[in-house]
């Protein structure tokens, strides 16, 4: 208790020293978007009014009479036992469902009423008085001793941290980012911190936050060590539910001992995912979950946690490590399958990682450039020529490998396209814009897989599509893309012409 009393002061202390400052700094602000609110939306289930019970009517004709019952008092008196007792059960689960969700004492609520009013547009954005109102709140709870984990103090923290961005205060954003990270990572690994029933929530919110600090963060190698832990602690709970997710676990094991066998290559069995088993279609053609899927292992935080891969995705490709990312994103691909995710984020997820075998095909062409330089400087004499000719077989294996795996990512989602033609009529309807975006994407990559082997008519038409579905979508960072590949190609078209006359 004591030490809890010094943490309590020091912590204080620290934000009065720090709050003191405030007034005295030069405002400005960042243009960073509002963070959204970490907890699920309110349920209305038990705010429902239940039916009046009706009165008997005063002119109803009279019921015979009844032989009075020996046990009719028992029965009641258990009826009422019985009452009491799902009352008394409902009551411990309502309080064990809300737990994480007590309410800020009266002294706390006024002041964040206060920080809220001080940045709005009625006090002219005034984040730094804002700022100081936050922290004077969060003081208000530590006094109370509101607990570390529940919603309304990470609502206040989050707050707190998004002053700091927008005061351009990163360094102290981040910092505070860390802190939550810690505390959440911790309360996850403590056995008995976190009641079962809650383990999802505060992992939603423990990669809600990890994300939210990779906004700002600009170190890579650190972001891809958060990234990797805070996941592999999701990935270990979803394990203990997903008897899926345990079955692809043995067979990747199972694959790994076979690479022994030399005769056999362990990739040869590469498969896409975008199928009519994996995809479904309502009556009107319009893609839906599949609903027999028993996706709940991964509830309630598998939107966050595919971002979460997403980004270590990204974070592997501005380390340069491609293999890296490519092996993230295959079991990202097959995981979404599992998860039961939106048809649309798997067909676009399928066509990314076309693009990132396209990525390696590059890397690797890179490769055997490097070892024919190499040749070409050194004496027959020096070179071991057994040596040189094993890695240009391998390195070229692996180029064919990779070019032929994203030929076959863009063509199924193609292909699923054209078999599925109802997708081409609803593609402006649905609300999930990454289902024409997929489309646009494949297209665009077969134009360069086109391109790649000089084919320059057929990479011509496949860039000029693309170049309008990105139009009709918006998807500008492909409509650029595009338009740059279309121009190399019209040159290289113009070459080859004046160079046959």
């Amino acid at each position: 208790m004591l030490l809890q009393g010094m943490r309590l002061s020091q912590r204080l202390h620290k934000r009065h020293l720090f709050a003191s400052k405030i007034l005295t700094w030069t405002t400005n602000p960042a243009h960073i978007r509002h963070l959204h609110d970490i907890r699920p939306p309110a349920s209305n289930f038990n705010t429902q009014e239940s039916a009046p019970i009706p009165e008997s009517p005063a002119n109803s004709p009279t019921q015979p009479q009844m032989a009075p019952k020996p046990n009719l008092k028992k029965k009641n008196r258990s009826l009422m036992y019985s009452i009491i007792g799902v009352s008394i059960v409902g009551l411990y689960f309502w309080f064990k469902s809300n737990s994480r969700k007590q309410k800020l004492p009266l002294s706390a609520q006024k002041v964040w009423k206060e920080a809220i009013w001080q940045e709005s547009d009625k006090m002219d954005f005034n984040y730094k008085e804002a700022l100081r109102r936050y922290i004077e709140a969060l003081d208000e709870c530590d006094r109370s001793h509101v607990d570390l984990l529940s919603d309304d103090y990470t609502r206040i923290e989050l707050k707190i941290a998004e002053m700091y961005e927008k005061l351009n205060m990163l360094e102290e954003a981040q910092n505070l980012y860390q802190e939550l990270l810690s505390r959440f990572f911790e309360a996850l690994n403590v056995p008995g911190k976190v009641d079962e029933s809650e383990r999802g929530e505060v992992l939603r919110k423990d990669l809600r936050i990890l994300i939210k600090s990779l906004e700002i963060n600009k170190d890579i190698e650190s972001g891809k060590r958060k990234l990797l832990q805070h996941l592999l602690l999701a990935q270990e709970e979803i394990l203990s539910k997903s008897p899926e997710l345990k079955e692809f676990f043995e067979n990747r094991k199972k694959k790994l001992s076979m690479v022994k066998d030399i005769n056999r290559d362990p990739n040869d069995d590469f498969k896409t995912f975008v199928s009519e088993e994996n995809i479904k279609f309502d009556e009107q053609g319009y893609m839906i979950l599949d609903l027999e899927k028993n996706s709940s292992a991964w509830e309630p935080f598998k939107e966050e946690f595919f971002t979460a891969r997403d980004l270590y995705t990204a974070y592997c490709l501005s380390s340069k490590d491609i293999a890296a990312a490519l092996s993230c994103k295959i079991t990202s691909v097959e995981w979404m399958v599992m998860a039961d995710m939106p048809p649309g984020q798997i067909l676009l997820s399928q066509a990314n990682l076309g693009s990132l075998f396209y990525l390696q095909a590059e890397k690797l062409e890179a490769d055997l450039n490097q070892l024919e330089q190499k040749k070409s400087k050194e004496s027959n004499q020096e070179l071991d020529m057994g040596t040189y000719i094993k890695a240009v077989r391998f390195v070229r294996k692996n180029r064919d490998l990779c070019l032929e795996r994203a030929q076959k990512c863009y063509d199924s989602v193609i292909a699923f396209a054209k078999r599925n033609r109802k997708i081409r009529f609803h593609v402006k309807d649905q609300l999930d814009p990454s289902i024409a975006q997929s489309i646009a994407l494949s297209t665009y990559g077969m134009g360069v897989l086109s391109l790649h082997e000089g084919v320059l008519a057929k990479a011509e038409k496949l860039f000029k599509d693309s170049i309008t579905m990105a139009k009709e979508t918006e998807f500008n960072e492909l409509l650029a893309e595009a338009e740059k590949e279309l121009e190399k190609t019209t040159v290289l078209k113009a070459a080859k012409k004046e160079g046959l006359n």
